[in-house]
């Protein structure tokens, strides 16, 4: 009995080339050989990927950045709803967050004040630190431009300044 590995690479391209989307990927996977030899999918077989039962069921979504399937909780909510969702028509626009605060062509998606939710949390890119936090809210329960460490810091100072709060 010969294994596959040890069939010639010719015919493991063939045997590629008939598996569906999510066994190529998992192929791709398993060693260092299926790695470099199947080629990185496309945008679009990302996206045929994600509407398969194995993505539905692991609860992923395609980068188009990236070019990954990555779980739900990489992607900001409204990246998942709607026109961005799983069969929406704009699917084929929607970025996870670490490449939204990667800079492409010379700005990131996601700029300095950039207000965005993740399974209901609040998170903000920081107007003061430049950091990608969760972020606070003011006194009245609006959602503010500073995350929680930057935003207790200036409350502290106001705090000090005038003896009240403000």
């Amino acid at each position: 009995m010969i294994g596959l590995l040890h069939l010639p690479p010719e015919l493991h391209a063939l045997i590629v080339q008939h598996l569906l989307v999510t066994d190529v990927l998992g192929l791709k996977l398993t060693c260092a050989y299926f790695y470099t030899l199947i080629p990185a999918p496309s945008h679009a077989e990302l996206l045929q990927a994600e509407s398969t039962d194995w993505a539905r069921h692991r609860d992923v979504f395609t980068c188009r950045y990236c070019l990954r399937l990555r779980p739900a909780g990489q992607f900001a909510d409204r990246m998942l709803q709607r026109r961005r969702g799983r069969a929406g028509r704009n699917s084929s626009k929607r970025f996870c967050i670490e490449c939204g605060l990667k800079p492409r062509e010379g700005t990131a998606r996601y700029g300095p004040g950039a207000q965005v939710t993740i399974h209901g949390a609040f998170f903000v890119l920081c107007l003061s630190c430049r950091q990608f936090r969760p972020g606070a809210q003011d006194r009245f329960g609006r959602n503010t431009l500073e995350c929680l460490a930057c935003w207790g810091q200036r409350d502290s100072r106001r705090r000090g300044e005038g003896g009240q709060e403000l």
